[in-house]
This record gives structure tokens, sequence and C-alpha cells, in this order.
């Protein structure tokens, strides 16, 4: 499964309090303490506890399964328990059937007294919770969960509010920490933090690389909109509104991949970046609508020219990164910092056993981590530094550049 093999996908999380220090037993032993039971589901409802990410139903939480330097590989596996509508509706009616054939003076009506009613439902229920609790009408899923020990942090496909929140609990429940989201607002935050320039961040506003589109451009109750500022209605719906700073890092990527053959020498290590298969544009000023765009370079499509021009801004990038000598392909959201269909590259030849391999992927994990976070520290201090003012203009002089190209003859 991701992590394991295949290609990953993960969001980022924190932690408020404190995670063990080390994948010791006592650390894996907590996570044995958080399983699913065969009778943890009785009812309709869900319940959710750890196994090592091997199956399901492996809950052998051992060095060799789960432990690793500096972290613990595991998986939340998420048990739901619905009986169907419609069998719900067929055992009611089939214990009101037979009370019909028995209760006296029920066959020529063929009307039910209000408690055979209520008893025909009881008996209805009470099957369902033993078929539930017998394992029918369970769905299982199973979600890999990175905890990075040393940056007291976790990697997790929870994208949604439900995966999160059973997440959340769990996390909480074992170790006595609280789980929280790290979209781009949130890890610009725990960034500029360390070098004290929170106050900067809080005094953020979206940046304009365009003119309004003519929809944005009026009044509304009287007043300009944000002063020619777009408003980025996903960033404020998504309650951290800083957020818009990941779209923009989309967008600094993309211009870095075009203006400067997509070399970009971070404060550690130099890369070098390509824009390719996916692009996903949305307008900031929510008005124009989006545009998806898929197939090799889809930033030199007319409808990725016509969407800058129009001010949308980039969502998604599919990126192909190189650095440390090593290659990396994904797709990133900005806004909610998310990777998704990230390839890590064939193990190597040194990788000769199924832990090696793992360990390999981890390492590789770790390193293209790493030089996502760098490239969107570079940003963070390229945006919030003097030069910025000189940047944004090149960046909107370069959307202005491609379009005057467009319309040039010849």
């Amino acid at each position: 499964m991701p992590f394991r093999q295949g290609s990953v996908s993960y969001s980022r999380f924190g932690i408020a309090g404190s995670l063990p220090d080390a994948a010791g037993e006592g650390a894996l032993e907590l996570l044995a303490q958080h399983v699913v039971r065969n009778r943890t589901v009785a009812e309709e409802g869900t319940a959710s506890g750890w196994c090592t990410g091997r199956h399901v139903f492996d809950t052998d939480f051992t060095w060799e399964h789960c432990g690793f330097s500096g972290a613990i590989l595991c998986a939340m596996r998420v048990d739901v328990a619905r009986v169907p509508a419609e069998i719900k509706r067929a055992y009611v009616a089939m214990a009101e059937d037979e009370r019909r054939s028995t209760e006296e003076g029920s066959a020529v009506a063929g009307v039910l007294s209000r408690s055979a009613r209520k008893e025909a439902r009881g008996e209805a229920e009470r099957r369902c919770k033993e078929e539930i609790a017998e394992g029918k009408y369970r769905r299982i899923t199973l979600m890999p969960v990175l905890f990075d020990l040393v940056r007291k942090s976790v990697l997790a496909p929870a994208s949604g509010d439900s995966a999160f929140k059973e997440l959340r609990g769990l996390v909480e429940a074992t170790y006595g920490c609280k789980l929280a989201r790290r979209t781009a607002g949130g890890l610009a935050a725990d960034l500029m933090g360390e070098r004290g320039m929170t106050s900067d961040l809080d005094d953020a506003l979206p940046d304009a690389f365009t003119e309004p589109p003519a929809q944005a451009a009026g009044e509304e109750g009287g007043a300009p909109r944000a002063k020619g500022r777009p408003e980025v209605p996903w960033a404020m719906a998504g309650g951290e509104p800083r957020d818009f700073l990941g779209n923009v890092f989309l967008l600094w990527l993309w211009w870095h991949a075009e203006e400067n053959g997509g070399s970009i020498d971070t404060k550690d290590v130099p890369v070098a970046l390509v824009v390719d298969k996916v692009v996903d544009l949305e307008c900031p000023w929510g008005t124009g609508g989006r545009v998806s765009l898929r197939g090799e370079l889809p930033t030199r499509a007319p409808e990725a020219i016509k969407a800058l021009q129009a001010g949308k801004w980039p969502r998604k990038l599919g990126l192909l990164v190189a650095a440390h000598g090593q290659e990396f392909e994904c797709v990133l959201q900005g806004d909610r910092f998310a990777v998704t269909g990230l390839k890590l590259g064939a193990p190597s030849e040194e990788a000769r056993t199924p832990r090696l391999e793992i360990e390999e992927r981890l390492d590789r994990l770790a390193t293209f981590d790493a030089v996502l976070v760098g490239l969107y520290d570079h940003f963070l201090r390229e945006r919030f530094g003097r030069g910025w003012n000189t940047r944004r203009q090149q960046i909107a002089d370069w959307i202005a550049a491609r379009q005057l190209a467009k319309s040039v003859p010849g």
C-alpha cells in the first residue's frame, strides 16, 4: 500500500503535545492498545484503530513491521457498519408478516396492532445488530500513517473531514497529543515563526497579478471590491485565510519553470523542476470559474494562457522535481499543500529485501518532502522580503508578455 509501495499521497499534520522520541517497544505497545477488535462494532456506526498497514488484520506491532529510524509506519483501519435501508425494511416486513399469521383477528383485517408493529421493529433491529456484530454490512478501509518522530509531524492521505476526524481522535487517544492540519497557511506560520516573522504573515494580503475580471471590478454595496485584491474564496472557506500563499507559490513555480529554466537555488540544494501533465486553475476573484487541463506540457495550451490572462490562479500543478541526484513526479494542490500521485522510483539494487525497500522508500519520501518544504520556505523568504514588489511585477509582466506574444502576428 502507499508508503510501502506504489505512488504516495499525503497531507501534512502538525502535533501539539509530545510524540514518542523513538519507535521503541513502548511507543508500539500504545498502538496495540487501540485496535479494532471483532466486537468493537456492535451496532451501526464507525470504529477506528491501528494496524501495521501490511493488511487490515495485522496487529503485530514490532520494529520489523512498523519501526524505523525516527519514524513509525502504520495504518489507521476504519470500520463502518451500516445496514442497507432495503434490508432493514425487509426485516421489518418479515417480522410483521410473522405476527399477522399468529395474531388473532389480524388475518381478516390485515392490520397489526400498534404493539405488534413495535415488536416487529424491535425484532428487526436486534437482527441487524446481531448481523453487524458478526461482521456483516461492514466496510473496512485502510489509511497509511507515517509518524515523523524527528519533526513531530504526521503524513497521511486524510484530506477529507471525516478521515481527519477519525485520525485526530485516534492519535489523541493513543499518544495524548493533538493533531492539526498544516495547509499552506499553517505551514507558512511554522516556517516564518522560526524566523520571528509571524506578524508579517498576519498582515499578508493576496497579490493581484492582473487586473480584476470585469465582474469583480465593479462595486458591491457601494464599496470597491477589496481595493483591487482577489478575495480567494477557497482560502476563506477553508478556515485558513493565508492558504492563498500556496496558490501564489504554484504560480511562482510556474514562472520559474518557464522564465528561469526551472532552476531554483534553495538554501539547502539546487532544484530543477518542470510543470507537466496537470494544471487546474480557478478565479481568485470568485467570478471566473475553473479550468482543468491534462496532457503533455499543459501550461503551453491556449486555455492555460487565456486562464492566466483572465486572472486565474493555479490550484493544482503536476510537477517533475529533481534534487539530490533523485527525480520525483507528483501533483501538488497549493492551498491544501497536499501531494498526490508521488512517484518515488524503482528500488535500487542495494534494496534486496522488502524491509530494505521500505527503508529506501521512506528515505526518498523524506528527501522529497524536505525539498518541497525547502522550495516553499525559499518562496516565503522572497514573498516577505524587500524584493517582492519587483518579483511580483516580473510575474505580472510574464503573464502580460504571454498575452502580447499571442496577439503579435507571425
